[in-house]
């Protein structure tokens, strides 16, 4: 029975919910059911949290985040395992995500080291002479994210490392599917010296928890990771605060017809199963040119014949089963569906649970649910295409946010195609689920866009404050 962590305090509740194994179905845990009045004691807490972490030193906040790195990995085969338990992830991908989270932190403590004022000239206006100023950056009081299943640990790292660095309080609300390693997580930065009222855990419904954190005045910042169904519902509740959210998003890859059918296939045998596509950047469709189409069909078909569903915590499997089996259902709806109205099944279309089989289909209607929203299933859609104006009119038919990943020889090709489909993120020759956050070598110069990303999170995570001073005596 594991209990909310609100301000430093282990605190249960009268009901329990279950946290289940998504593989065998039994349960892993239970944590406390939250409501509104825990909402309201972690916020209490968290304000006296805010002041705290604003008297914290940027040197002493880069301590806190360097020691909790280091705690996770000291304890990265528990958290791992842990991971897999409650998410049902294959085990090498836990382990994965607890390096991930691990170099969060640790990009966190190093851009606590690079200056947050910026110069401003008054002295640029006609009445401004003998005048200087500045825009300084200040933390925003109390920040609350609502989490996402399927990277619990790597989201909570991306949403504590910078709200941490900023000099915020934070409180947490994970999904209730997989809120064992959150919890863990705040344990860890307790014992890495996270000041106890700076830091609360809440796990429960999300229509009990996070509408109400959504929602509660004193909430200066909300940040959220999920379904877009449920975050453009959050701002009804969240009322003028600011907020940030990432929504489903849909990773697609097209194959031109230079490309090599088998460095393809093996790219999307990879990201369009890991995870068993429970995740944004997993491929879902893929459009190959019509004179490679054929060659890469049976290239894929051969590499997801050799997928293996089982206990994701044995090496050898390399599909694990989905998180719930409303999940199953769901994908089994829209996979039928499509098969209904036209498409072709070339390999899978079929539960057997906890699994969803690894499927590609064809020829899929551009009106079904499976083209157009997130599958968040271990499903790849292929199409043919001939010229490059029909291949973006179908990319950019989709109005789902969009991780493209193009793989050609023709450099005037990937630019053409870059410049005009309607994506979030292009990935030339790569996969489009490319590693956001680094490791962190030297003076950081070879990861500047990324080391900019993380500022530009702390930036997100704070509020500017202008300073500036007037003409003064000479004594």
């Amino acid at each position: 029975m594991q209990k909310m962590l609100i301000g430093g305090h282990l605190v249960g509740a009268d009901e329990w919910l279950e946290v289940l194994n998504p593989y065998s179905g039994e349960p892993v845990d239970h944590v406390a059911r939250g409501g509104a009045t825990h909402v309201d004691q972690a916020v209490a807490l968290a304000r006296h949290g805010t002041e705290k972490m604003r008297a914290m030193s940027l040197s002493q906040r880069a301590a806190i985040l360097r020691h909790v790195a280091e705690l996770i990995r000291q304890e990265r085969q528990s958290l791992a395992t842990l991971l897999t338990l409650e998410t049902g992830k294959l085990i090498g991908e836990s382990r994965v995500e607890v390096e991930r989270a691990a170099m969060v932190f640790e990009l966190a403590a190093e851009a606590c080291h690079h200056p947050r004022a910026t110069q401003f000239p008054p002295e640029s206006f006609t009445d401004g002479a003998s005048r200087f100023g500045f825009w300084a950056r200040e933390p925003m009081g109390v920040v609350a994210s609502i989490l996402a299943f399927n990277l619990p640990l790597a989201h909570a790292a991306q949403k504590t490392a910078p709200a941490i660095a900023a000099g915020n309080a934070i409180i947490l609300k994970p999904s209730t599917e997989a809120p064992l390693t959150v919890l863990r997580l705040g344990l860890l930065l307790y014992r890495a010296g996270m000041p106890p009222e700076g830091l609360s855990i809440l796990t429960g419904k999300g229509e009990e928890v996070g509408h109400a954190l959504a929602a509660h005045p004193l909430v200066q910042a909300l940040t959220f990771t999920g379904s877009r169904e449920v975050g453009l519902n959050l701002p009804v509740h969240a009322g003028a605060k600011r907020i940030e959210m990432e929504l489903d998003t849909v990773g697609a890859l097209i194959a031109a017809e230079t490309a090599d059918p088998e460095q393809v296939a093996e790219v999307i045998a990879c990201c369009g199963f890991m995870m068993a596509g429970q995740s944004a950047t997993s491929i879902q469709h893929v459009w190959a040119h019509e004179r490679l189409f054929d060659a890469l069909r049976d290239a894929l078909l051969q590499r997801v014949a050799a997928l293996r569903c089982g206990d994701p915590m044995e090496e050898q499997t390399s599909l694990p089963p989905l998180i719930h089996p409303h999940a199953l259902a769901r994908v089994g709806n829209w996979v039928q569906e499509a098969v209904q109205h036209g498409a072709k099944v070339l390999a899978g279309a079929k539960a057997e649970p906890p699994f969803y089989l690894p499927s590609v289909l064809a020829e899929t209607p551009h009106h079904t649910t499976l083209y157009n929203e997130p599958a968040f299933g271990p499903v790849v859609l292929l199409h043919s295409y001939s010229m490059p104006a029909e291949l973006l009119q179908q990319v950019n038919r989709l109005s789902v946010g969009l991780r493209l990943a193009i793989y050609t020889r023709d450099i005037a090709e990937a630019f053409e195609l870059a410049r005009h489909a309607r994506a979030l993120s292009v990935h030339v020759n790569d996969s489009p689920a490319l590693p956001i956050d680094p490791i962190i070598r030297g003076d950081m110069q070879e990861h500047h866009m990324c080391f900019e990303d993380m500022l530009q999170r702390i930036e997100r995570l704070s509020q500017s404050k202008y300073v500036g001073f007037g003409r003064m005596a000479l004594f």
